[in-house]
């Protein structure tokens, strides 16, 4: 089955996916208004053919929250405060975050690389170093809305 993903304002902040089902007819998926006094975390992973086998664990917190794969997301509604979001069994630099109520935050997971190949030369390990980035909301919005996100919940 083929995706097809669509982003379109809906008012506010809310924002509508649509994809493709197997029999054509479109399937919408809403984004809801962030909670009063809750802050939005975006989490996502791009496409790219570079270590497109390798996923792992995103933790928030340190806790577990969501496995990505290249082209994967998720959001969860979380209270204003700091957060720190890391990959589980990969070496990575945390990202910590401060996050105010009515605030949305997006944060780019990527396999690091150097010069257009992985810093073994271009050997791919389960090892793999990943990049986790903060980005500029505008920005983020755009890049996360480009893949299917999903509804997780963040919160122990």
């Amino acid at each position: 089955m083929s995706v097809t993903v669509m982003v379109w304002p809906m008012g506010g902040s809310t924002l509508a996916l649509a994809q493709e089902s197997p029999a054509g007819k479109p399937i919408v998926q809403e984004e809801g208004a962030v909670a009063r006094g809750m802050g939005r975390l975006y989490i996502f992973r791009p496409i790219r053919s570079f270590g497109a086998h390798i996923d792992d664990d995103v933790t928030v917190n340190g806790i577990a929250v969501y496995r990505l794969i290249p082209g994967s997301g998720f959001y969860c509604d979380v209270a204003p405060g700091e957060y720190v979001i890391s990959v589980a069994s990969h070496k990575s630099s945390p990202l910590k975050v401060s996050l105010g109520a009515g605030q949305s935050i997006y944060v780019c997971v990527m396999l690091h690389h150097q010069g257009g190949v992985s810093p073994r030369g271009g050997a791919l390990t389960s090892d793999q170093t990943f990049a986790v980035r903060l980005f500029e909301p505008n920005y983020g919005a755009r890049r996360a809305h480009e893949y299917p996100l999903t509804l997780r919940n963040c919160r122990p």
